[in-house]
């Protein structure tokens, strides 16, 4: 058994093609920014078996792209690992092309385990130099799950969250870009612009973050590609990686 707080039917923005999105309940990562705080609570949720998710998430197929795609996301997936890999493992047998989005919490083998059942990894690294200032994560564990990336033939796709004068200054992104040079099986890296959107989820369940305090901390377009060609430089990685630098 596992526990869900929500199922998205149709994403074009969660992993290649069409797609379904299983949003886990539970995350103890308490991102400053986060976009889905009513996911954190562990004891939340629906609770359900992977085999009756599955037959859900197949009424949905009809309308995907061949293959279907699903997407854990959440929460955090790996705070419940063993329902992760359950669910991974029938849903590719079924056919699925399945990704996992994570922050790279917990200990690396549960980690390592759920890796080799997906099809895609989208890790999404808070900060590089220091995660500890957006969210409650362990920077040595976040690292050493990043470094086990590579010994596996998993695609990798590395997400960061543009924050101006938080994640954007040029020591960061050069950090940022030295991680995606160790990875062989780089397949991409984005680069998103932070947005307040859910800043009325978290004041309806009582909580706050400095991050709404603040004035003029989404970056622009423009610096989005600034911070694409700081990171693309330090990386040495071809530019077809970066969405942005690879627009005509």
């Amino acid at each position: 058994m596992g526990r869900i707080q929500s199922l998205q039917s149709f994403s074009t923005l969660d992993g290649p093609g069409t797609r379904c999105v299983v949003f886990f309940q539970g995350c103890p990562a308490g991102c400053l920014f986060c976009h889905n705080p009513e996911s954190w609570a562990a004891a939340a949720g629906e609770e359900i078996t992977p085999e009756t998710l599955l037959l859900r998430l197949e009424r949905f197929r009809p309308f995907l792209q061949e293959p279907p795609g699903l997407t854990l996301s959440g929460g955090e997936p790996l705070y419940q690992p063993e329902f992760a890999l359950a669910l991974a493992k029938l849903a590719r047998r079924a056919g699925w092309h399945v990704a996992l989005d994570t922050c790279g919490w917990g200990p690396i083998t549960p980690f390592a385990g759920l890796v080799q059942a997906v099809d895609l990894v989208m890790f999404s690294i808070k900060h590089p130099l220091h995660p500890e200032a957006l969210s409650k994560l362990n920077p040595a564990s976040v690292l050493a799950n990043w470094a086990a990336l590579a010994s596996f033939p998993t695609s990798v796709w590395l997400r960061y969250v543009l924050i101006k004068g938080w994640t954007d200054l040029p020591e960061a992104l050069t950090a940022l870009g030295k991680l995606a040079r160790d990875l062989p099986t780089l397949e991409k890296i984005e680069l998103f612009p932070y947005n307040s959107l859910a800043e009325s989820d978290w004041a309806k369940l009582g909580r706050d973050s400095p991050l709404f305090h603040e004035e003029s901390i989404t970056v622009t377009e423009a610096e989005v590609r600034r911070a694409e060609a700081i990171v693309q430089k330090a990386s040495g990685l071809p530019a077809r990686l970066f969405p942005g630098l690879a627009a005509p």
